[in-house]
Parts: structure tokens; sequence; C-alpha cells
């Protein structure tokens, strides 16, 4: 384990300037809305589908 305690509250300057671009230029750009038309269709067909796997239900030690 360190010696050193763990900056949790630490944030980059690349994050810094990436928050302030951010809040400087709010509205997407037409790639970057496309982009994000995209991907949502991703995620939205990878969540619907998805299938829950079913455990059988017996005893943790059967059969040990």
């Amino acid at each position: 384990m360190s010696k050193n305690p763990i900056l949790r509250d630490y944030v980059s300057d690349l994050d810094k300037f990436l928050q302030e671009f951010d809040q400087q230029h709010p509205v997407l750009s037409q790639t970057q809305q496309r982009e994000v038309t995209k991907y949502r269709r991703i995620y939205r067909l990878r969540d619907e589908n998805a299938e829950k796997p079913t455990l059988p239900a017996t005893k943790l030690w059967e059969g040990f």
C-alpha cells in the first residue's frame, strides 16, 4: 500500500480545459450530433436485447 494519500478530488489540466471548452461551446456540431444519435441507438439495441443468465436453483455445496 502506498504511503501517499490518494487524491480523489484531483482534476487534470486536460480535464479542466475540456470542461471549459464544453461550457464555451454548448451546441454540438452536426458531426457530434450524428455520433450521439449513433451511439444512443447502439446502446438501446444492446440493452433492449440483453438476456440475463438464469442460474439453476441448487444448493451451493450440492455434489461437492
